[in-house]
């Protein structure tokens, strides 16, 4: 009976304490976050990773980088007794961006987390297409695009702590981007040509947006 009553003790000690501790985030705080889509076709989703750090309970500095990478290969025409061999359509894009930023939280409740912030964007993409091709001789043309990013956004947003340093969450904002494209390269290695360079335009994007997935973070 006194072993049934000490176990019992420490099993309701045990949990008081498991409840007692700090759900959410404190001074010296940091944590990773990944995108969470549970209806989707990808339910976790690395669009870029996004790091926190708390100065204190209620202030903390982020940081969201992207770094993205695709090339396809296609075959146009096959080898065979013509003795062309293959000719190739080869395109590549490569994307970079960060975010950084600062958060403002707010009191909450035990387990809620909602704050505010603003962060900086600055990105840069660049595609590259390559076609081989056949006339007299074989040759290949070459397009090359490009563009950099600079933006500012205003943010919302809120965290759930559902379990002991793991979140979810969710947030929206406004924001303004410039967007400038670089100039347009073409090559070509058939004899007697030359270079073409087409300029191009810059836009401006100014409206909300929003992160169309749950985030899924946790403090370490």
């Amino acid at each position: 009976m006194k072993k049934t009553i000490a176990l019992l003790f420490i099993a309701v000690f045990a949990v008081g304490y498991t409840y007692a501790q700090q759900n959410k985030q404190v001074a010296g705080s940091k944590n990773l976050e990944v995108l969470f889509a549970p209806l989707g076709g990808s339910p976790i989703s690395l669009g870029g990773i996004k790091f926190r750090s708390f100065s204190s309970e209620t202030s903390a500095f982020r940081v969201s980088v992207f770094v993205g990478f695709d090339s396809s290969t296609d075959v146009s025409l096959g080898g065979g007794s013509d003795g062309l061999g293959e000719l190739n359509s080869t395109s590549s894009t490569f994307d970079f961006s960060v975010r950084p930023g600062l958060e403002k939280h707010f009191t909450g409740t035990d387990k809620l987390s909602p704050y505010i912030g603003g962060e900086v964007l600055v990105g840069f993409s660049s595609s590259t297409e390559k076609d081989e091709m056949y006339a007299t001789e074989a040759f290949e043309n070459e397009t090359k695009n490009g563009s950099l990013t600079f933006g500012l956004n205003a943010l919302a947003g809120v965290d759930y702590y559902f379990a002991q340093n793991i979140y979810l969450g969710a947030e929206f904002g406004f924001g303004f981007s410039f967007e400038s494209m670089m100039d347009q390269k073409e090559t070509s290695t058939a004899e007697g040509a030359e270079d073409i360079i087409t300029p191009k335009g810059s836009g401006i994007n100014l409206g909300p947006t929003a992160v169309g997935q749950i985030r899924l973070g946790w403090l370490f």
